[in-house]
């Protein structure tokens, strides 16, 4: 099946590697903490809000979202958990089956960013096994890292997250396609990008 993938390091013909980012070790200390209860990961989420804005002081705005490591790493808790058989969102590719759908993505995650930077994300067809894709709704995990970032309210986060991994999905649902089996940037399309 062919579906669609942005990147700054893939090339065409290309094996993606699930996980490829490797930011594991971000997100495990926040399911550590998970594992020991729902107290420990909130002392954890305040340490984390405040050493990463240390960070962002630094000037080091990328690292600086502690919100997001937790939320993944609350993610992969209730998957390990409670939904073993999904895909890890940590240890997988992220696609779209839509082409128009990926260009969006492109421009919400992108957006910002100057031309220059811009010019080092290209656009692929990927060859990717059609049963190896789960469809999950990324809405739901964005109204959990909400629920994280913005009141640090772990039991909406975590609801959010069986949500997510249960396949349900919100009135107007934003696709995203995960999957861990092997994919194949057949063909790079990147002057979809540039043609905005």
């Amino acid at each position: 099946m062919i579906v669609y993938h942005y990147s700054q390091t893939l090339k065409a013909e290309d094996r993606l590697v699930p996980g490829h980012l490797d930011f594991f070790d971000l997100c495990e200390p926040f399911m550590q903490a998970l594992s020991h209860g729902r107290d420990c990961f909130f002392s954890m989420l305040l340490n984390g809000k405040y050493m990463f804005a240390v960070l962002n002081r630094s000037h080091l705005r990328y690292w600086a979202d502690y919100a997001k490591w937790a939320t993944e790493g609350l993610f992969e808790y209730v998957r390990k958990n409670e939904y073993p058989q999904c895909v890890s969102r940590l240890r997988c590719n992220y696609f779209c089956t839509d082409l128009s759908d990926c260009i969006r993505m492109f421009n919400e995650d992108w957006g910002e960013e100057d031309e220059e930077e811009k010019q080092k994300v290209h656009l692929f067809e990927v060859e990717v096994p059609e049963d190896g894709l789960e469809m999950r709704d990324i809405s739901i995990y964005d109204a959990a890292y909400d629920a994280i970032h913005d009141r640090q309210d772990v039991d909406t986060a975590l609801k959010y997250a069986r949500k997510y991994f249960a396949g349900e999905h919100g009135e107007k649902p934003n696709w995203e396609y995960l999957s861990a089996s092997n994919a194949v940037a057949v063909k790079d399309i990147s002057h979809y990008l540039r043609e905005q």
